[in-house]
């Protein structure tokens, strides 16, 4: 290898790194405005908060699963198909059944969200 193509892997290694940190600082801050602000689940009756912070896997929006630690863009929207197809999550388990959560993701992220009342939902998220 050249000096030349030493000169253009090595630039083309910076801004990579430098890619994937704006990238991770990005989730990082979704992530945190996500668990700074309660999450409001609306019953017949009355209004309460659902554990501060905690998100709603009937309600999230793509964005929002994406700053879940693991999920991308693709993941979100399986996870999003999945509650549409099904009617919605039960169980924070059932969670399992998406393609792409394993024992490991489904470990982590169990801890992060909680099941609200299941919702109609029509378009896309």
């Amino acid at each position: 290898m050249n000096n030349k193509e030493k000169t253009v892997l090595f630039f083309l290694t910076i801004a990579f790194v430098v890619g994937a940190g704006f990238v991770y600082v990005r989730r990082r801050n979704l992530a945190l405005r996500a668990a700074s602000s309660p999450i409001v689940v609306q019953y017949p009756a009355d209004t309460i908060k659902v554990n501060r912070g905690l998100l709603d896997l009937n309600r999230a929006k793509r964005y929002e699963l994406e700053a879940l630690p693991g999920i991308g863009p693709k993941l979100a929207q399986r996870i999003i198909d999945y509650r549409e197809r099904h009617g919605g999550f039960k169980t924070v388990s059932q969670l399992r059944n998406v393609a792409g959560i394993g024992p490991k993701r489904y470990a982590t992220l169990r801890e992060l969200v909680v099941i609200g009342p299941v919702l109609k939902t029509t378009g896309r998220h």
